[in-house]
């Protein structure tokens, strides 16, 4: 679990940042592992499961669109912007949870969708702000593993309040069981909230300082949108392989094994947990291996384990292969955190991850829907094995596409001009 004393290496704003990326990860925690056990309390089948997980994922796109003009009007209001919708959406459904109401906050504030702590459509912007002003003794992989850590402790903090509706039932099958979960998630979208608006925005600041030469700022340009270009190319696979294997895990095990959220809670909370205590380790390797070096053995890896799940002869089996698959592939969230952000410069993130976001959440949005329809007609390895081999995909052009940015020992792209805090 992410130490204390590291998070204080870092300035005031940074740290809330993070706990705000804690708290949000609680609350999405919680709505990761019940969310589909509610709706399937609630008589609805995997495929109305799936569309209105798909509209929370469409809507994603529409709000990605904004995050470009971050770059001109600054981080804060944005990020604010998105945790009020988010806390607008849960008091909505702990007060309606029922009907229009309930579908309208499940696709405006993505229940269910699980971004391991990240701002969903504005991550980029998160991350922008998090790493503004970078000074050298802030090093920027250990920041981002530690803020992916905290998403992570976060998340399995929240899964595990997600078997709460277990108690007192073996297998809860009404959906009033379920109904303690939306307040648990408003409570800690506020914490977050109030974190996001304590924490400072110096974006004005960071621009002033920017004085680019006009022919050097053309050729920098031109690099950064070839890699945007790459970039966008093979989020669009990634997109793909999560949309189909992702949303919908926790109502396939309700129906290949029977298992209700006093197991599949503790399952998802165990894999978050995991994933916490790997993401620094991850660090560790690449200081061995490089990024790249220590990226493509763990994905390669949580593959093999994503293939093995859906083909596993029991719940302990699956149980096992899902905790491996989570596990790996979480622990390089950080690391490719990294990459990207040596691909642009600070005061251009905004653009980049509109770009980077909408590539990765188009495809995804249709995932759960297709996913949904493939276990309705009894297919239920289907969705994960066709996510798979757009994982594989997503994974050979990324290795060949960024291996020499993240060979680089310095961050081509300074991450913006030392600010002092005040």
């Amino acid at each position: 679990m992410p130490h204390p004393q590291t998070l204080h290496a870092f300035e005031r704003d940074r740290r809330l940042l993070i706990a705000a990326r804690g708290f949000r990860s609680i609350a999405q925690g919680v709505l990761a592992a019940d969310f589909a056990l509610f709706l399937r309390a609630s008589a609805w089948d995997a495929a109305r499961i799936g569309a209105v997980l798909a509209g929370g994922l469409a809507f994603a796109v529409v709000l990605t669109l904004l995050a470009a003009a971050s770059d001109r009007w600054g981080r804060k209001r944005f990020l604010l912007g998105y945790e009020i919708l988010y806390v607008l959406s849960c008091a909505a459904a702990s007060l309606h949870p029922s009907g229009a109401v309930l579908s309208l906050a499940a696709i405006t504030g993505a229940f269910g969708r699980g971004a391991n702590g990240s701002a969903g459509p504005f991550g980029s912007i998160e991350q922008a702000w998090l790493t503004q002003g970078l000074r050298k003794s802030e090093p920027l992989t250990r920041l981002l593993s530690l803020n992916t850590s905290f998403g992570f402790a976060g998340m399995a903090v929240g899964a595990a309040l997600g078997a709460l509706p277990a108690l007192g039932h073996v297998a809860p099958t009404r959906a009033a069981d379920y109904h303690l979960i939306f307040p648990l998630a408003l409570v800690f979208a506020l914490a977050c909230l109030a974190c996001v608006a304590l924490a400072r925005d110096r974006h004005g600041r960071e621009r002033e300082a920017i004085e680019p030469e006009p022919g050097r700022e053309r050729d920098t340009r031109r690099g950064e949108n070839r890699h945007l270009r790459n970039l966008g190319l093979v989020n669009l696979l990634q997109g793909a392989g999560i949309g189909l294997s992702g949303p919908l895990v926790s109502y396939w095990f309700a129906r290949r094994f029977g298992l209700g959220p006093g197991q599949i809670a503790p399952l998802m909370a165990a894999g978050f947990v995991a994933a916490a205590l790997s993401a620094p380790l991850g660090a560790r390797l690449t200081s061995r291996l490089g990024l790249m070096g220590a990226i493509v053995p763990l994905r390669v890896a949580a593959l093999v384990a994503l293939v093995l799940m859906p083909l596993a002869p029991g719940p302990a089996w699956a149980m096992a292969a899902y905790l491996l698959h989570k596990t790996l592939n979480r622990s390089t969230n950080g690391l490719r955190a990294a990459v990207t952000a040596r691909l642009v410069r600070n005061h251009r993130r905004g653009f980049a991850g509109a770009i980077s976001s909408i590539a990765r959440q188009v495809p995804r949005s249709l995932g759960p829907l297709v996913a949904g329809v493939m276990m309705d007609s009894g297919w239920l390895a289907a969705p994960f094995l066709l996510g798979a081999s757009f994982q594989a995909a997503y994974l050979y052009l990324y290795q060949s596409r960024f291996r020499a940015s993240a060979a680089a020992e310095t961050d081509p792209y300074p991450v913006g001009p030392k600010l002092e805090s005040s």
